[in-house]
Formats: structure tokens, sequence, C-alpha cells
């Protein structure tokens, strides 16, 4: 057993090394180079295993590797840093044009899109043979809905996408996954009431939906008060060590009393960190403390991006691999993609009688920038050891692979080739 500091340290020297092997032969994007190597570390450990059986690498490794508790690190820990991150970089000015679009996306979108995910994947299941409960289904369809905001930013970061669509999918992404997490746990709660056999009522469903509602918005309202008392006392620094110790400060306070009192963290640190990114808390900040704040910032969530998908595609080691697991993989693929069209081409249209529209060729750009991430994941792994566990999982990391390595490594091409994206310079080499 290794402790918390010996893990830290294995994790952070192994991600290291993945990450300088990237950059000297594969030459990948972080996302998609880390996932490769983590699937690649996971099988020369079998390879070993194969090889060499009395080594006994694969127990040592799966020993290991279960000791990382995934759900407690994305969403207790690094959520929050990616989240606040994020949300600190966004074009207020661009989110603001698109407004409308990224509500009703990442709000009613994220509803939608549960309800169609949820319908394929009981279908699917029923034809594979497998017996899946409808509200294990529910669950599925919750936990794989949010585009995952760590995939996003990771991904409009390295494409030069026009500046409002832009601050639509980084606005989205970080938005639906804190409504994604809270509806996750409702449908959650849900499912384990099914599951020990009490009978389905409306009352039951009102009481979640409630409860949902107070978590979302109590976790909003903290992260703005938390923010506004931030920015208050930056006018009273005028040092940047310090004024990058309240930002730090800020995001950890908000999201750990968030977990305390049952609000929504995700949301909270979004709030949070769209109030620091604002003109206002600009204004307060020294300027040359505003040469150090971002920097730090973007360290912070390089590092911890490379680590989660270091992390995501070590843990494809834990699949049981069958055909029906590939299938599986393959048709969450498929069935996510179709639902996440058909719920952009259904708001679209609600939104064209509202008189906002969203441009139909534009549906297809955002349909394809919907990529899935460790977010996904973690929510997953959180799950209690139920006999659908594998079943979703399989399906889930499928989403997750197809899209950090096909659609975001294609985004730029669909971008530049509708008109929404530009041909991205070069940097010049330096040494």
């Amino acid at each position: 057993m290794l402790n918390l500091f010996e893990m830290t340290a294995l994790i952070l020297a192994v991600t290291t090394i993945a990450c300088w092997i990237n950059a000297k032969t594969l030459k990948l994007p972080v996302a998609v180079g880390l996932l490769v190597a983590g699937f690649a570390f996971a099988g020369l450990v079998v390879l070993i295993d194969l090889a060499a059986p009395a080594l006994g690498a694969g127990a040592r490794f799966r020993a290991v590797e279960q000791q990382i508790d995934y759900p407690k690190l994305v969403l207790n820990f690094m959520l929050a840093y990616l989240l606040f991150a994020g949300a600190m970089n966004v074009n207020l000015a661009a989110l603001a044009k698109r407004g409308w679009a990224v509500a009703v996306l990442a709000v009613l979108g994220t509803v939608l899109s549960t309800a169609l995910i949820a319908a394929a994947f009981w279908g699917v299941c029923h034809l594979a043979g497998i017996e899946m409960p409808v509200s294990w289904a529910l669950v599925f369809g919750a936990l794989i809905s949010p585009t995952d905001p760590i995939a996003v930013l990771a991904m409009t970061k390295r494409t030069d996408l026009e500046p409002q669509l832009q601050a639509q999918l980084e606005g989205e992404a970080l938005f639906n996954d804190g409504v994604a997490v809270v509806l996750f746990k409702a449908l959650l709660a849900y499912a384990i009431g099914q599951s020990g056999g009490g009978a389905a009522h409306g009352t039951d469903l009102v009481l979640l939906a409630e409860h949902a509602a107070i978590e979302a918005f109590g976790g909003i309202a903290l992260g703005l008060a938390v923010a506004v008392i931030a920015v208050i006392i930056l006018y009273a620094v005028n040092d940047w060590i310090t004024e990058t110790l309240i930002t730090i400060t800020t995001a950890t306070v908000v999201y750990a009393v968030a977990l305390h009192y049952g609000l929504s963290g995700p949301l909270g640190v979004v709030a949070a960190g769209l109030v620091m990114a604002s003109t206002w808390a600009a204004n307060a900040m020294a300027v040359h403390s505003k040469a150090y704040i971002r920097p730090f910032w973007h360290i912070v969530d390089e590092s911890m991006n490379a680590v989660l998908f270091f992390l995501v595609g070590i843990k494809a080691y834990a699949l049981n691999y069958s055909l029906t697991v590939l299938l599986l993989m393959a048709a969450g693929a498929a069935m996510v993609l179709v639902s996440r069209w058909i719920t952009v081409a259904a708001l679209g249209s609600a939104l064209l009688v509202a008189g906002r529209s969203i441009p139909i060729k534009l549906y297809n750009v955002l349909t394809w920038a919907g990529v899935r991430g460790g977010l996904s994941v973690a929510l997953v792994l959180s799950l209690p050891d139920i006999p659908e566990r594998q079943t979703i999982f399989a399906a889930a990391l499928g989403v997750v692979i197809f899209s950090i390595v096909i659609q975001s490594m294609t985004m730029e091409m669909l971008a530049l080739r509708t008109g929404y994206g530009s041909a991205k310079a070069e940097p010049e080499a330096t040494h």
C-alpha cells in the first residue's frame, strides 16, 4: 500500500515521463498524447505479464491502480481548479453574445440528451441480451451527456475557432457539467432506490428535482458571493503573490463549502471564475499581477489535464474486453453523437421560434465539438458495485476514447471547412 504522498509522487513521475515521450516522439496534443500513453503503459504491463508471468507485473499494477480513488481525485479536487482556470480564460464579451444558446444547451440540452441517450442505451442493451433497468440507463445518460469542460477547453486552445463559437463551446462545457453532475446525483439516488425494490413515486421525483434545483442555484449563489468578497479584498492589496493566493483561495473555499453543504461545487467555481475574469476584477488587480496570475492558472490547467488523461488511459486496463464489450464501446460513441445532433437541432428550432437562431450549418460543428472526457469516467467509477456497472463503464469509455482521439483531433478541420475557424499560425521554434 502506498500512502498519499507516495501515490502522488508516482503519478506525477509517470505522467511527466509520458509528457516527455509525447513531446519528443508522438507530438500529439496533450490530451490525446497522454491518453494514448496511458493505453500504451497498460498494454505494456499486459505484455510483460504474458511474457513473464512469474514477475507478477499485472497483479502489482492492478494493486497500485486500484488504490487511485478516481471519483474523489477528479470530483473532489481536480475539477475545482480546472473549472476555475477555464472560467477565468473565457471571453466574456463573446460569451454574452451567445448567452441564450449557451444557457439552453447547458440546461435543457443536458436534460434532453440524458433522455435520448438513456433510451438508446436501453435499446442497445436489450438487443445485446443485457439486462439494463431504465433507471440505470438514465444514470448512464446523465453521466455521458455533458460536454467535458476539461476536454473541450483543451480542444479550443489548439484550434483557432470563431470567437463567439469558441465562447459558446467553452461556456456550455463549463456550465453543463455542473448541471449534469446535479442531474447524475439525483438520478443515481433514484436508481439506487429502485434497485432496493422501491416503487416509483411521482413525489420522489419531485423531491429529487427540488433538491437538484437547490444544489445548482445554491452553488452559483455561493460562488458569486465568495468571488465578490475576493474582488473587494483585491482592491485593498497591491502584491502579486497575495493576489495569486486570493484566486487560489477563492476556488478552494467555494468548492470546499459547496461539498460540505451539498451544493454544486462545479457551478460554484464556474460562477466565481467568471467574476474573477471580469473587467471589475481585472481593475482590482495590480498591473504586474496580471502577468503572473494567468500563467499560474495556465500551468495548473495543463498539468492537471496531463495527469487526468493519462489516468483515463490507464483505467482502460480495468475493463474485461470481449466482442460484446467492444460493440458496446462502438455503440456508445454512435448513440452519443446521434443524440447530440438531435438535441442541438431540436433546441436550435426552439430558439428559432423564440427569435434567436443557431445557423443550420452550425449544427454539425456543435455536434462534433461535443467532446466527452475524464469527468464521465470519474462519474462512472463513482457508481456503487452493481451488476450494470461494467456495461455502463464499457459504453462510457468507448465514448471518451472516440471523443478525445477522433473528434478533438478533427475539430479544426471541420471548423475550417464550415467557415467557423481559421488556420492556426505555427509558432516559431525557440531554444
